[in-house]
């Protein structure tokens, strides 16, 4: 049985729809800045914000009430829609949507803690319990899209994208439900989480977009934080051909496990992303890798050695966090949609600012080749140890 991708949507720094962002990738543009005064001693930090495509929820005074991190995926969820132009009424609907860091951000949620630390009762914002629900973003985001059957929240760590992608592939195979809208959201950027990460060292402190979190780069200190959105429409391939769906691309498979070690322990080995990796390509050749890549060594150490173990670093790396920094939760649906515009559009987009320094003997288009991609596979880590891999192929009937 073929899933098939019928829809698309995302919202991204410098991005607010599918035609931008295939823009975007196909000319290598950069959506970080750096920004000053973000560090814990005033340092810069290289960022990635959504400035731009929620306008249209400023005169809704019921949604313009929800964080930005919901209303981020119910535009990402109706362009998706709209991009798959399927009446949704009489069928089993379910929605998937990953996130990893949810609404912590939020003024909101970090007054609420500082009045309870204060005993200030009448001060918590009444919306506050459903601002630390991450499933209230799920079901929001449901709500506005018009979907009342199956709501799922998965939550782990940057793979959650890619894992709900997963699940919802195994709900249209066990015939539970007819469509699935799968996608994920994170809006991490805040004062906590930047403070928190540079504790770990895994932020491109006082770093330019020259040197910092620059994915195949020696030198580079740590990954950009950045805020996105995406979503994509999932059906069997008989309900789609019934209906003369525009198929974009088939979702063969996605791999997911965990490192297996202590939570404040790093895996240096990279086995399990290894194992994942073989199992979702199983023998396979792919036309490249999206990769998990951000600027951190120690994981883009794991991708070389995936590369000179699995690809004898013949088959090209790339890695599109190099343009929209790494997103959390979002990422992965982020990297599926790249995918899939890739086997439509016949290009694999580059890993920009890197000299691939460090990382010579891996094959890193450094500027968009534009030849035919058939087969692309992705790969995905994040905190927690989760690793998520997912096989995209161009459609034949």
């Amino acid at each position: 049985m073929k899933i098939v991708c019928t829809g698309y949507g995302i919202l991204a720094p410098k991005t607010t729809n599918i035609e931008e962002y295939l823009y975007n990738l196909k000319n290598g543009v950069c959506s970080l800045e750096v920004v000053d005064q973000e560090g814990p001693k005033g340092e810069s930090n290289i960022l990635g914000v959504v400035n731009e495509g929620l306008e249209e929820f400023k005169e809704n005074k019921r949604i313009n009430r929800l964080p930005k991190v919901t209303k981020m995926g119910i535009s990402a969820a109706k362009e998706a829609l709209q991009s798959a132009d399927i009446n949704l009424e009489g069928k089993k609907v379910g929605i998937f949507f990953g996130l990893s860091l949810g609404a912590t951000g939020e003024k909101i949620l970090r007054d609420g803690i500082q009045f309870v630390n204060d005993e200030d009762y009448r001060k918590i914002p009444i919306t506050y319990a459903h601002y630390a629900n991450y499933h209230s973003i799920t079901s929001a985001i449901a709500h506005s899209i018009g979907v009342k059957g199956i709501t799922k929240t998965i939550s782990t760590g940057c793979t959650a994208s890619l894992e709900a992608v997963e699940e919802a592939m195994l709900y249209l195979k066990s015939g539970k439900i007819d469509v699935a809208i799968v996608g994920g959201t994170d809006s991490p950027i805040s004062k906590i989480t930047t403070y928190s990460f540079a504790k770990t060292r895994v932020l491109p402190l006082n770093q330019t977009l020259e040197e910092g979190a620059v994915p195949f780069q020696e030198g580079s200190n740590g990954f950009a934080m950045a805020e996105s959105s995406g979503a994509i429409v999932l059906e069997r391939e008989e309900d789609a051909i019934d209906r003369s769906a525009n198929i974009k691309g088939e979702i063969v498979d996605v791999v997911s496990n965990n490192d297996g070690i202590y939570i404040y322990s790093l895996d240096e080995t990279g086995e399990q992303m290894i194992n994942a990796l073989q199992e979702v390509t199983g023998g396979r050749q792919p036309d490249y890798i999206n990769s998990n890549a951000l600027g951190i060594k120690l994981n883009d150490q794991i991708e070389k050695k995936c590369s000179e173990l699995l690809f004898n670093n013949e088959t090209p790396y790339t890695s599109i966090k190099s343009m929209y920094g790494n997103s959390f939760g979002a990422i992965g649906i982020l990297q599926v949609i790249s995918s899939l515009l890739s086997v439509q559009h016949g290009f694999i987009p580059p890993t920009i600012r890197t000299s691939k320094k460090g990382y010579e003997t891996m094959n890193i288009p450094l500027e968009t080749r534009f030849e035919d991609v058939n087969e692309v596979a992705v790969t995905n880590h994040g905190y927690g140890g989760n690793n998520a891999c997912a096989y995209v192929k161009s459609y034949t009937e």
